[in-house]
């Protein structure tokens, strides 16, 4: 099945944005009106023809349409989410045959102040719309793919984080509860498939970094915990870990928080007040046992005590400020920094290997390391077909042949959809070999964009 470009998702989503601006002052017959609404007609029964509906919406603040989200919304998507929040829309599905007089209406409905999600479906009823329906039809409670899931999942996360940071700078003790639902729907996935969340690691937020890096070191850290088999709780703790390590770095000037270059020597002295800072916050937060506060607390302190605060080098920390410590690490070398370009996984994998028994555990980070994969998952390789494809999933069984996504065709044409293939077939047989590894600079290559479209 060939599925919606990020491209495609976002042109109806300003597409539907702009209708609904343009029927509040602009009578059907109008230009302003019919020129977008004819267009998102058009792009959305070409999305009809692939599968039986299509849906988008609104979760924990992010807007997504089908398995795209966008996190970093341009202003008339962000317009368009904020109008869904207002109204109380989570979702809208759209059914085949659809049609510019049902999306008129529609955008009639959502111009109105009066409309809302509970007066919608009946105000389209009564103008005959039956393809336009409030609600996921398709992806129920428990009946949904998981790419779906593990989408919906990393924005629910990121919405969490954000929240919880934002009840700090407003001097509260931040409730537990959005972190626990967002953790809850985390530790289901991993123990079910770890690898589902490992693509996730490689969406990078470089406006909202600290929220961004939040999650993907709980996903990392997760994952890993996952990988080795350990016990439900275990998996909640190190995933709530994960996701407020930084959350110190709200009670650091923003100056230097968002410095663009290294800090100075006095600075970095009081960045490093960040783990304390977090430690005494989530020690004050409701259902947080003592290994969560002690990982936000040493995360930085390092396996050979070389690190930070130097005055708890002498404690004792468990194996949940280790693995949180090996997933900081790892999203820090493959997120590009105004200082640091970034690392490409196999090579911020093989930093992991080289700091194994020095500043990282060295168990636990071959144990990373062997998760991973000798082509980490969001690694950009070359096949002995003349292909470049982007490694989505490890195979345990041989590490030369990881699940992957063809990006690039032998003809040298870029896919934008991409196309998946196990370079080792169910039947034994071989799709193709890796020859080598390619920088995605050089090819403009969005790994993310793929990773998790």
């Amino acid at each position: 099945m060939v599925k919606i470009s990020q491209q495609e998702a976002q042109r109806a989503a300003i597409l539907l944005n702009t209708s609904i601006k343009s029927v509040a002052f602009y009578p059907q017959a109008h230009q302003a009106v019919r020129q977008p609404l004819e267009e998102l007609a058009s792009l959305l029964t070409a999305m009809l023809e692939q599968k039986p509906e299509t849906y988008f919406g609104v979760v924990e603040g992010v807007f997504f349409l089908e398995e795209h989200i966008f996190v970093t919304p341009n202003a008339a998507v962000s317009e368009l989410a904020n109008r869904f929040i207002r109204k109380g829309i989570d979702a809208v599905t759209i059914l085949p045959g659809v049609s510019f007089d049902d999306l008129f209406h529609f955008s009639s409905l959502l111009a109105h102040k009066d409309s809302t999600v509970d007066n919608l479906p009946e105000k389209l009823r009564e103008k005959g719309v039956a393809s336009i329906c409030m609600g996921i039809e398709h992806h129920e409670k428990g009946e949904g793919d998981g790419e779906f899931d593990s989408v919906k999942a990393y924005a629910d996360a990121l919405h969490a984080v954000r929240g919880v940071m934002k009840d700090i700078e407003r001097g509260r003790i931040p409730s537990s509860w959005k972190i626990n639902m967002v953790v809850n729907s985390m530790v289901s996935m991993a123990m079910k498939d770890h690898t589902t969340l490992l693509g996730l690691s490689m969406i990078k937020d470089y406006d909202n970094y600290t929220f961004n890096h939040s999650v993907n070191v709980g996903v990392l850290a997760l994952a890993l915990a996952a990988f080795m088999g350990m016990e439900k709780e275990i998996l909640r703790d190190i995933n709530t870990a994960g996701l407020l390590h930084d959350i110190g770095k709200t009670r650091i000037e923003k100056g230097i928080l968002n410095k663009p270059g290294k800090l100075s020597a006095v600075e970095f002295e009081e960045m490093k007040k960040h783990v304390e800072t977090g430690s005494e916050i989530v020690d004050k937060m409701e259902g947080m046992n003592r290994q969560i506060v002690d990982a936000v607390l040493g995360h930085h302190i390092k396996h050979n005590r070389e690190g930070y605060p130097e005055w708890a080098r002498d404690r004792s920390f468990g194996i949940m400020t280790e693995i949180i410590a090996i997933a900081d690490s790892y999203d820090a070398m493959t997120t590009l920094r105004t200082y640091n370009a970034p690392y490409p996984p196999k090579k911020a994998v093989d930093t992991i290997k080289r700091l194994a028994g020095t500043q990282l555990h060295g168990e636990l980070a071959r144990k990373f390391a062997e998760m991973m994969g000798k082509y980490p998952v969001g690694t950009l390789v070359r096949l002995d077909t003349n292909e470049i494809a982007v490694v989505t999933k490890p195979n345990h069984l041989d590490s030369e042949a990881p699940e992957v996504k063809v990006v690039i065709d032998a003809g040298e044409n870029i896919l934008e959809q991409g196309r998946k293939e196990k370079l080792a077939r169910d039947d034994g047989g071989r799709y193709a070999r890796i020859v080598s590894t390619v920088d995605p600079l050089l090819k403009n290559i969005d790994i993310a964009g793929y990773l998790i479209n």
